[in-house]
């Protein structure tokens, strides 16, 4: 079972992508944890950025992740977020993978091709660990990108077949209002997550 349908009365109301000082973030995990009690909010995901090659200690960091589940009365979870490369695969390695609660994907450097990238996108939705899709449609739009409301409403159904969450990202304003009224009229599940890369960033 994937670990949001066991806390999914916190999908709105937690804190679903957040990313640390281990790569491009300004704060600690001690730090966001201390934040986010103080604002109430009930739970927080890591998503550090990852890739096969890491470039810090993922140990360290599941471990700070561990030493605040014991200090905060938070719910706390481990995750990260991979990019898509253009291969249709993932850049992080099937050992990150299985150690995390919540890996979610992106979309950032990959070829401007509609056709690729939905290739890739189902592709990607099909691997078991996967979560949630992170600022979706943020890629299709810098690039000017445009998919059907059919294609859409395809995209939809392989999102609910897999389980896998589109997050509602306001820092980015992405996905776009139509899709997110075509989401709710599907009972697409639906997740806050704001990309945070600071304490000051958490809502």
């Amino acid at each position: 079972m994937k670990i949001w349908k066991k806390y999914s009365q916190y999908l709105m109301s937690g804190e679903w992508h957040i990313h640390t000082s281990y790569t491009d973030g300004k704060n600690s995990i001690d730090e966001y944890c201390k934040k986010a009690v103080e604002l109430g909010i009930p739970l927080v995901a890591f998503t550090e950025h990852v890739r096969k090659d890491l470039s810090y200690d993922f140990n360290s960091y599941l471990e700070d992740i561990d030493s605040a589940r014991e200090h905060y009365n938070l719910i706390v979870l481990s995750g990260c977020e991979t990019k898509v490369l253009p291969d249709c695969s993932l850049d992080v390695g099937y050992d990150i993978l299985e150690q995390v609660d919540y890996p979610i994907f992106a979309f950032h450097s990959f070829p401007n091709d509609i056709d690729k990238y939905l290739d890739a996108l189902y592709t990607v939705i099909k691997n078991p660990y996967v979560n949630a899709w992170a600022h979706p449609s943020m890629f299709l739009k810098k690039n000017i990108l445009n998919i059907t409301k059919g294609k859409l409403s395809q995209i939809f159904n392989w999102l609910d077949e897999n389980e896998v969450l589109i997050e509602i990202n306001r820092k980015h304003n992405v996905p776009p209002s139509e899709w997110i009224n075509l989401a709710k009229s599907c009972r697409m599940n639906l997740v806050r997550g704001s990309d945070c890369h600071s304490v000051e960033e958490l809502r």
